[in-house]
């Protein structure tokens, strides 16, 4: 397996596929992180930018695996281009050299995008026959959905399956901002506390990528929704964490004015999203389902972690 934008969900990726016995490679912009996967094992663990090419030669093409799961690498709509759209390209290119030697295809390639790329703002349940419209997405979910288009349309003579997993708001240990807002003693929070929120547990973002790795060969890939069982209101989310800090929920305050910090970031100027998505394709066809089935197994899973 090569996991390329080896950040958050991709040393989790590594750190449990090297302890079955697996074989990992790994692609990083932070070379501080180049040293503890190193450590875990992953051979060869390599930093660089995911769009330029220094790295082509580095990394061998010709695996079971590979795995796009980079981050932006800024807030802005140049940050999400230079890692989502360039590093495509430079993904591309890296795999046509390799068919260009005569070497088989990788099995599967997956990218790991988000749901960000549904812009529904009425509540309602979102699946993937629920086509985004491209005037109304934010900066970053035209470019995810541009992405998408662009992994769907390799030629097979390079990779043999390509999966898209819509990755709904991803947690876990390291990564609750909302716990960690409370702890700090916040009690203004920006939006209106009354859209849904999706959620996706990191062990079940991992277990996700490597159903989509042990597929039958009769699924040929596609584009999947993966989140856990329960959307969750936001204000409803954010008064049971209180709860569980040990605050008071009704001392907590929503500001409609100001964005949140997931659609300053996506680069939105309209509506938060508020949207309800549907996994159920997932755990129909790949044979999954979420371990963390609601934010309480998970932030209860990240309580006992530490």
């Amino acid at each position: 397996m090569l996991i390329l934008g080896c950040g958050y969900l991709g040393t989790a990726l590594a750190r449990q596929t090297l302890s079955t016995g697996g074989r990992v490679g790994a692609l990083t912009r932070n070379p501080a992180r180049v040293a503890e996967l190193q450590a875990m094992g992953a051979v060869p663990a390599v930093a660089a930018d995911l769009a330029a090419s220094a790295w082509h030669g580095r990394l061998d093409p010709a695996s079971q695996a590979v795995i796009n799961c980079v981050s932006p690498a800024g807030s802005g709509a140049a940050g999400y281009r230079h890692s989502f759209i360039e590093g495509a390209q430079s993904i591309a290119h890296w795999l046509e050299q390799s068919a260009a030697t005569g070497a088989a295809p990788a099995r599967d390639l997956v990218f790991t995008s988000s749901t960000g790329v549904y812009p529904q703002t009425d509540g309602e349940w979102v699946d993937e026959t629920s086509a985004p419209v491209a005037s109304q997405l934010s900066q970053a979910g035209a470019v995810l959905r541009e992405a998408e288009e662009f992994f769907l349309n390799l030629p097979r003579a390079w990779v043999r399956r390509v999966w898209i997993l819509r990755l709904a708001g991803l947690y876990g240990p390291g990564r609750h901002h909302l716990l960690d807002a409370l702890c700090a003693g916040e009690k203004i929070f920006p939006g209106g506390g009354g859209h849904w929120v999706n959620l996706l547990y990191l062990d079940d973002a991992v277990r996700a990528i490597q159903a989509c790795l042990q597929a039958p060969p009769e699924i040929a890939g596609g584009v999947f929704n993966v989140a856990d069982d329960e959307p969750v209101l936001k204000h409803d989310l954010v008064g049971w964490l209180a709860a569980q800090a040990g605050r008071n929920p009704a001392e907590i305050r929503f500001d409609e004015q100001q964005l949140s910090r997931r659609a300053h970031r996506l680069g939105s100027t309209g509506k938060v999203p508020h949207r309800k998505i549907s996994a159920a394709k997932f755990r129909k066809m790949l044979i999954w389902h979420p371990l963390s089935h609601s934010y309480r197994e998970g932030y209860g899973r990240i309580g006992a972690r530490g």
